[in-house]
């Protein structure tokens, strides 16, 4: 028995609460889900679990597309583990608990500080950073997984150990990029950043577009990422026009993190060349409105309201290069037909990760277990019925808008995990060289397969 532990089993009051997933298609039941106050509580749950032969899943903030950190027969929720120290040195220490609102909140109140990391203020840091955490900040500051210098983590036999460049060294090259099978991270610790001064938020958006228009346009974004500095962010985001079939809505935005006079001599020369411009917004935001512009429309990444659910199917596409004329044209064509006819509400948005400088392409292929150094963008295609049920025409939907584009993708972003690949396609596109690695590692720490789930080692 552990003292002072929470547990919900099925059969106790609050266990359905405990047991919903971000993900309402998604359906999950363990066994226990257990909310830990204390490192040795967590240490105790998991050698309890391993001599039982449980498995074990953690959830950090519940984001995970497919529902993972809900899928172990025992889940830790780590809603309690809220420490976060920013030192004299610039590092921050970070219990898993914190959310990314939470994360940047704390170290900006602290010492004006930043790092680079997603938009969702709701997502867990845990998760998030054993993945890749990919950010509008990143072209500078690197993946959030990046800027670790060391986790602290409860391995299966329960013992608590610290990674880093020095100790655990095989551990610490798998927690980066290689996801949860290999232990659950407490704590992470970060090389910050100095917050930027001024981050420039910009969105342009068009008149109705042709297809040919809309596939010119996209075409001219791909070239000009290939050029832009670091401190330029970008994304281009294609959503349905209710009510007007064969056609899609574009519209470019990103941040600048610099002057809003150096922006526009960066963004000009190429907005000019664009068919139907309608508008160009540009705003000067202090590092924490500019956050906040990026989550929502509330003004905050405040997280002390409840988390709202969805109900979705999403996949993700990594290119090295600029796509091929022929493939846009494809694609964007796919999404004016298709799209118009989905049952959902979907939007297909590309990030630029790669390009000029970029501090995520600058670390070796090796450095880490995340495995698409060489990235350019980022496609997230995402489709949702808001509530259940989830339409069946739904997956067809999202896998046809992949096939548009690439009828075999070289790589996926595994924070946006799919739970409908074939082992052999998860491996492939998540984790690509490094899958012999991560698997002798995870053999050395996880023997018996604790941290064990469908798409993991």
């Amino acid at each position: 028995m552990i003292s002072d532990l929470v547990v919900f089993t099925p059969s106790t009051p609050g266990y359905l609460n405990a047991s919903e997933p971000f993900n309402l298609r998604i359906r999950t039941d363990p066994s226990f889900v257990v909310i830990p106050t204390s490192v040795s509580q967590i240490q105790a749950v998991v050698a309890c679990a391993g001599k039982a032969q449980l498995s074990v899943s953690a959830k950090s903030g519940g984001h995970s597309y497919a529902a993972y950190g809900l899928s172990g027969d025992v889940v830790i929720n780590m809603e309690n583990m809220k420490g976060l120290t920013l030192n004299s040195d610039g590092t921050a220490v970070v219990q898993t608990g914190n959310r990314l609102g939470e994360l940047a909140t704390g170290i900006f109140d602290q010492g004006q500080r930043a790092l680079p990391h997603g938009s969702c203020p709701y997502v867990g840091t845990g998760g998030h950073t054993l993945y890749g955490g990919f950010g509008k900040f990143a072209r500078i500051g690197g993946l959030l997984l990046d800027r670790v210098v060391s986790a602290e983590v409860v391995l299966a036999n329960g013992t608590l150990v610290t990674a880093s460049n020095t100790s655990h060294t095989d551990l610490f090259w798998a927690l980066r990029g290689g996801g949860p099978s290999f232990g659950l991270v407490t704590a992470w610790t970060y090389l910050t950043l100095p917050a930027p001064p001024t981050t420039v938020r910009y969105v342009i958006t068009f008149e109705p577009l042709s297809i040919p228009e809309t596939v010119a346009a996209y075409a001219a974004w791909e070239a000009f990422a290939t050029t832009v500095p670091n401190e330029l962010a970008m994304a281009a985001l294609f959503v349905a026009i209710p009510g007007q079939l064969g056609t899609v809505s574009t519209e470019f935005s990103g941040n600048y993190y610099g002057t809003e006079d150096e922006f526009r001599k960066v963004i000009n020369p190429f907005v000019v060349t664009l068919p139907k411009v309608a508008n160009m917004t540009v705003n000067a935001l202090g590092w924490i409105e500019g956050l906040a512009a990026l989550a929502n429309d509330n003004g905050t990444i405040s997280t002390s309201q409840p988390d709202s659910h969805d109900t979705f199917f999403a996949k993700s596409i990594i290119t090295s290069q600029p796509d091929s004329n022929a493939s846009i044209t494809s694609w964007v064509n796919y999404l004016a037909a298709e799209g118009s006819r989905s049952n959902t509400t979907w939007f297909a948005q590309v990030d630029l990760y790669g390009g000029g400088k970029s501090a995520i392409n600058a670390v070796p292929a090796d450095a880490t277990a995340f495995a698409h150094r060489d990235a350019f963008l980022v496609y997230q295609l995402y489709a949702s019925s808001i509530t259940p049920p989830y339409p069946k025409d739904g997956i067809p939907f999202v896998d046809g808008m992949v096939s548009a584009l690439e009828r075999k993708p070289r790589g996926a972003y595994p924070n946006y995990m799919d739970p409908t690949l074939t082992h052999d396609e998860w491996r492939r596109l998540y984790f690509g060289e490094h899958v012999e690695r991560l698997e002798s590692i995870k053999r050395a720490v996880d023997p018996e397969d604790v941290f064990k789930f469908v798409e993991g080692f």
